[in-house]
């Protein structure tokens, strides 16, 4: 069943530069497993919306943006687990550290198959925000 990711997330205390990396996660998360649903896609779309962006091309660059920075990381378990660690780093205030673990482990559990890859991303976050 559909659950709407974006109403668990509450932007507010968010920076700038925090909502970037909450949705550089989020796409990490959801190119983990190489496998893309409309479901996720449609939960991106609600948190950009939520983060200002309300029409379809600033959306679509912003996604684009994002795939283009994590697109490297993709290579290799280790360079995606580097890359989702200095993510991570972004988020000091434990209220954040839970909603982003939360969000990214919903987004990865969409398609209710949890890759190893997906797994070991979750368990470093996990251990990261001492979760």
């Amino acid at each position: 069943m559909w659950q709407p990711l974006i109403m668990d997330i509450d932007l507010t205390n968010f920076s700038a530069t925090q909502k970037r990396a909450l949705f550089d996660l989020l796409i990490l998360a959801m190119y983990a497993d190489g496998h893309l649903s409309t479901v996720e896609d449609e939960q991106l779309k609600n948190l950009l919306t939520a983060m200002g962006f309300n029409e379809e091309p600033a959306q679509q660059r912003e996604f684009d943006q994002a795939v283009t920075r994590i697109r490297p990381a993709l290579q290799s378990i280790h360079k995606s687990k580097e890359l989702a660690l200095g993510l991570a780093d972004e988020f000091t205030l434990r209220p954040q550290q839970k909603l982003v673990y939360a969000a990214v482990e919903k987004i990865m559990t969409f398609d209710n198959n949890i890759s190893t890859w997906e797994n070991t991303l979750l368990s470093e976050l996990r251990l990261k925000f001492r979760l």
